[in-house]
């Protein structure tokens, strides 16, 4: 099966090549949800990381599910990593949960904040 991309406002979506023409309905959700369009950068969506392996993407922060980091990445707190490679995607032990941005050591969290741990 085939895709196409769309975009809508600042919003990609990855959508089946034969859905029908969308533009003028309102339409709660286009298809996969990819990310937003920042000024000059991609910014990917929670979506995109539950879509896609851990094989898929460039960089992966994959953590062992006795680690603490794990409860610290759901709870969206920062991982100290000593790496700088721009967006990772955070699995534990190959299944991704999200995104993080990496700069300078540290992982910033891009979890979202409604799934977050509070307790």
């Amino acid at each position: 099966m085939e895709n196409k991309f769309d975009i809508r406002g600042e919003n990609l979506y990855l959508i089946p090549q034969e859905s029908p023409d969308t533009k003028k309905l309102k339409v709660l959700r286009y298809g996969l949800h990819l990310g937003t369009l920042k000024k000059n950068r991609f910014e990917p969506s929670h979506a995109l990381a539950h879509y896609l392996n851990t094989d898929d993407a460039k960089y992966v922060e994959d953590l062992k599910i006795d680690n603490n980091q794990v409860l610290e990445y759901l709870r969206g707190n920062i991982i100290n990593t000593g790496k700088s490679r721009g967006w990772v995607l955070v699995s534990v032990e190959g299944v991704p949960l999200g995104w993080g941005k990496e700069s300078n050591g540290i992982l910033k969290n891009h979890y979202p904040k409604g799934l977050r741990i509070t307790y």
